[in-house]
């Protein structure tokens, strides 16, 4: 008997798969748990919409970071700290500054696990860069200036 599963399973199957099992396998441990439904033709027809739902959706997401990794490329943040006598900076730039300035200048929205500092923080006068990772293959380089108040 060929029944869809609706939910994931660690190590057994995933959510959307179809697979082959035995009659009273499905009928007394699938089908009473809700885990899975027998296949029928309008459940595999819903089954393939659903999956091209989600390729559509998987390439369109790829399309947006590549756009957005390259309108991030290369743009500088300049950023106004206070500094002591010796020009060591008081405080430091955090992500969530670097967030707000992208927002800021650039109508971007990301959050702090898009953003790779070399340390916690960057505390030093002048440029540094960071890296913008929005997925295993769209990577961006922004520049951080920071100059004294």
């Amino acid at each position: 008997m060929k029944v869809l599963f609706l939910k994931h399973v660690v190590n057994v199957w995933k959510e959307w798969d179809i697979k082959d099992v035995k009659p009273g396998y499905a009928i007394n441990m699938l089908f009473p748990k809700g885990l899975a439904v027998e296949l029928t033709p309008d459940a595999e027809k819903k089954h393939k919409e659903k999956l091209k739902k989600e390729e559509l959706h998987k390439r369109e997401l790829i399309e947006n970071r590549h756009n957005i990794s390259e309108r991030l490329n290369g743009q500088k943040l300049y950023f106004k700290l206070k500094t002591w006598v010796n020009h060591k900076v008081y405080w430091g730039i955090w992500e969530k500054d670097i967030i707000l300035e992208i927002k800021k200048k650039l109508k971007i929205e990301l959050s702090k696990k898009h953003i790779e500092l070399p340390d916690w923080h960057i505390k030093k006068l002048w440029e540094s860069q960071i890296y913008i990772k929005l997925g295993k293959d769209a990577m961006a380089k922004l520049f951080i200036i920071i100059n004294e108040e």
